[in-house]
């Protein structure tokens, strides 16, 4: 057995376990996937995208980038235009070199943001799904049927099957079946409760006794779980762990206070981490673009 079919093995295995806590434990799992391997996650992939210029194609438009989000948050406007025009301008900067291009086609996008974000979907949609599900789910699923595509390997097409399986299977069994959530769960699930009361469009819903939020939980728990245990599969082949002893340090420094602040003082290390989270998302997202351009090559040629 090769080195990718272990690899697709382990994922199998991996998505398995993931998909089986998020049904017994799922407010529970969220909580400890993203205060634990969330941190390690965010940290080592910063590191791992900046050795590799964050796939831009100029080496600080990744701080362009980063500008834009920065300057949308201290003139206060919404998170769905702040991550609109950081996905935005990624795709800009990754097709066009061009100083000229690349401000003309950045107006286009500050307007088309100003006109189209009015819409509540849309503002959601970018501000609330982007950042949370759709980077965890939808992006994680593009890498990997990019890699499915690019290695055409049975166990890759196996993982990617079992991948989209999951969240079907934890929609269908023992969905009347809930194990009682912890109360230290309960006390501490308040931000992450905006994704149950917003899908499923009731602000008043008991998040941890309703059925549907139950299932909802557990999906965005397989989510969480298995986006960040699919990075660390990955190290023999992205070889992200190759860092000097001085960055390797100061990453389980970072991470080891990131951990214990979450677990001394809950609204602050939620806050934490979830600037480390949206920090890494924007930083991903040439990344993201390249893994769907890629696709899209690869689909065109079968």
């Amino acid at each position: 057995m090769n080195t990718l079919d272990r690899i697709n093995y382990y994922n199998i295995l991996a998505m398995l376990a993931s998909a089986c806590l998020a049904a017994v434990i799922p407010f529970e799992l969220v909580l400890l996937s993203y205060a634990i391997l969330g941190p390690a996650h965010y940290l080592t992939e910063i590191s791992w995208l900046n050795e590799r210029k964050f796939f831009t194609l100029k080496k600080y438009d990744y701080a362009i980038v980063v500008a834009v989000a920065v300057t949308a948050y201290l003139i206060k406007l919404p998170y769905g235009y702040l991550i609109f025009y950081a996905f935005g301008l990624s795709f800009i900067l990754l097709v066009t070199g061009s100083t000229l291009y690349r401000v003309l086609a950045f107006c286009v996008l500050l307007a088309a943001g100003y006109f189209i974000l009015g819409n509540n979907l849309l503002q959601t949609i970018f501000g609330l799904y982007v950042p949370t599900l759709i980077h965890v789910y939808f992006f994680t699923g593009a890498f990997m049927l990019f890699g499915v595509l690019k290695d055409k390997i049975v166990s890759g097409y196996i993982a990617f099957f079992v991948f989209l399986a999951c969240p079907v299977l934890l929609c269908v069994l023992f969905s009347q079946w809930h194990n009682s959530t912890a109360a230290w769960a309960i006390n501490s699930y308040g931000d992450f409760g905006r994704l149950n009361t917003t899908t499923l469009r009731s602000h008043s819903l008991d998040i941890f006794n309703n059925p549907a939020s139950i299932i909802l939980t557990r999906l965005i728990a397989f989510a969480y779980t298995y986006h960040y245990i699919n990075w660390f599969s990955k190290t023999r082949i992205i070889k992200w762990h190759q860092v000097g002893v001085t960055r390797a340090v100061f990453i389980g420094v970072i991470w080891f206070a990131s951990v214990g602040l979450y677990f001394y003082n809950y609204r602050l290390g939620i806050k934490w981490l979830f600037l480390l989270s949206l920090t890494h998302v924007i930083l991903e997202f040439p990344l993201n673009h390249r893994s769907f351009i890629g696709i899209g090559r690869k689909l065109t040629k079968l």
